[in-house]
């Protein structure tokens, strides 16, 4: 699988699709700084063309790895309990309220602002 390198007028494109965030955190990304992501990865049959791509920081395409969109949206609801389950340090934040688990609903950023990827309409 071979990606094709995108221009510079690409990379603009999918950096402006989130208004210079990144798709999944939010978090603001300089445009140098961006990792362009592949929402469905190529792996699993997602198009190398920018419909499929999405602008994404370090962290969240590190983690996102080969994931497609509700793959990391499972694997980020999981950790909180993976947390609790593993972590004593975590079992003992909770307990005494320092640390609270707030939900396993995960909204990313582009969800908020209605961009779509490999056209698909985006549900909150």
């Amino acid at each position: 699988m071979t990606r094709r390198k995108l221009s510079k007028s690409e990379r603009m494109q999918v950096h402006s699709k989130c208004n210079g965030h990144c798709a999944y955190c939010g978090k603001e990304i300089e445009y140098k700084d961006m990792q362009v992501d592949h929402a469905k990865p190529l792996r699993k049959g997602g198009a190398d063309e920018l419909n499929n791509m999405l602008p994404a920081c370090r962290s969240c395409n590190h983690y996102k790895a080969t994931l497609d969109v509700e793959g990391f949206r499972r694997y980020l609801a999981g950790i909180a309990h993976r947390l609790m389950r593993d972590n004593v340090p975590f079992q003992v934040a909770t307990r005494f309220g320092i640390v609270r688990h707030m939900g396993d609903d995960v909204i990313f950023y582009f969800e908020r602002l209605g961009v779509e990827y490999d056209g698909k309409e985006v549900k909150i």
